[in-house]
């Protein structure tokens, strides 16, 4: 291989290898790795770059690959062959028991410093080291499992929408409603789960992808169930805005159609770190119909440089302002200030995470009339009903001395 030239180094770890040898001898154990070996270079051999794959030491196979091109988008090296590998090893002719253990199988990647460093025997051994040691861990073992479950629930498109109204109180109406995912997989059942594994797995971009295409499916047949033409808040993380595909699904895709129904709520789980190319690309969305929201202001990332720069249309307090408002005199000074500097940008505020009434009570004295919160209704398939009873009674009107 020419100088300049990558090398990238696989460690398959097999952690079955002995119970195979235990049930089926040496000579069943040695068909399998042959197999295997044979199923990894299928996976390779078609895009004509240098490859060598040896057994090491007795359960697990090293490949190294030579000049290799970069994994499909969004993908690590190591998560394609992952991917690859299993599709092949399904295919081979084994018994049961050691088919249902192939989810055990990990890889863990090393790339060496390019060809031409000094000594490049030393570097190959510590790349070697580094990724036996990466696909025997426990943790990484756990890693690659958590790629394998969000990898199905993607193809499967294994997520569903339940949705919380978010009130008026001083109108005792429901003016909007926010999309919240839930994944019918045992293993990704909430928001935060789902999220956080996605990011873990450099799952983000597919995964945006795919809910934003069942929020265009989930709005039509709401539409035509229940007649009811909401408006949606839909969460978006500051990734998303990193693909490609984003603005042809927003601006030309299935959610076109509802743009003007549509809030983009930037759920700002990372920081954002370029607010000109974030407040140009709401921008676009904005001149087709699209709003913007600023969540959880107050908690994590979502601070003022967000409001300052992006001029939010909602800001969403976080329910950690809200929790116990009415016994906390510094949180109810800190909610008044910032909703009127909200008004004063012409944004209006949402507070998010209301429990009781001594909090809404709380909040509407400060002048915050739109609320969100399991004291109105818990997120639901459908639009869920706010009983009339959780909206405050209105004040009677003084009686006229005159009569």
């Amino acid at each position: 291989m020419a100088d300049g030239a990558t090398i990238d180094v696989l460690y398959v770890h097999l952690p079955f290898g002995r119970d195979i040898e235990a049930n089926f001898g040496i000579e069943g154990h040695q068909h399998f790795m042959e197999q295997a070996a044979w199923g990894i270079r299928r996976c390779v051999e078609d895009a004509g770059r240098p490859f060598g794959i040896q057994q090491w030491p007795v359960d697990d196979l090293v490949l190294w690959l030579g000049d290799w091109p970069d994994a499909p988008s969004g993908e690590s090296l190591e998560q394609w062959l992952d991917g690859q590998l299993r599709h092949e090893l399904a295919q081979l002719d084994i018994d049961a028991h050691t088919r249902a253990r192939l989810s055990e199988v990990t890889i863990s990647h090393q790339r060496l410093p390019p060809i031409g460093v000094a000594d490049p025997l030393r570097f190959y051994a510590r790349a070697l080291q580094h990724a036996q040691r990466g696909a025997c861990d426990p943790a990484a073992r756990e890693r690659q499992r958590s790629a394998q479950i969000m990898e199905r629930a993607i193809r499967e498109r294994a997520f569903v929408f339940h949705y919380q109204p978010i009130v008026d109180v001083t109108r005792a109406s429901v003016i909007a409603h926010e999309a919240l995912c839930r994944g019918t997989l045992d293993a990704l059942r909430f928001p935060d789960v789902i999220f956080g594994a996605a990011e873990r797995t450099n799952k983000l971009w597919e995964l945006g992808r795919v809910l934003r295409d069942l929020v265009a499916v989930s709005l039509e047949e709401m539409d035509a169930s229940t007649g009811i033409e909401s408006r949606l808040f839909v969460n978006v993380h500051p990734s998303d805005l990193d693909d490609p595909a984003f603005l042809e699904q927003t601006l030309s895709g299935p959610l076109a159609r509802f743009a003007k129904r549509i809030v983009v709520e930037l759920t700002e789980r990372a920081a954002i770190r370029d607010y000109r190319r974030v407040k140009a690309f709401f921008a676009t969305l904005r001149r087709h119909g699209y709003q913007l929201a600023i969540d959880d202001l107050g908690s994590g990332y979502a601070g003022l440089t967000s409001l300052a720069e992006l001029e939010p249309d909602f800001i969403k307090f976080d329910m950690g302002l809200i929790r116990d408002l009415h016994l906390h005199p510094v949180k109810q000074r800190l909610i008044e200030r910032m909703h009127d500097f909200a008004i004063e940008i012409g944004a209006e505020t949402i507070s998010e995470g209301v429990e009781c009434a001594e909090e809404r009570d709380a909040l509407l004295r400060l002048g915050c009339h739109l609320m969100q919160g399991y004291f109105f209704a818990r997120p639901a398939p459908g639009f869920p009903e706010v009983p009339a009873e959780r909206f405050p009674v209105p004040s009677p009107r003084p009686r006229s001395l005159t009569g």
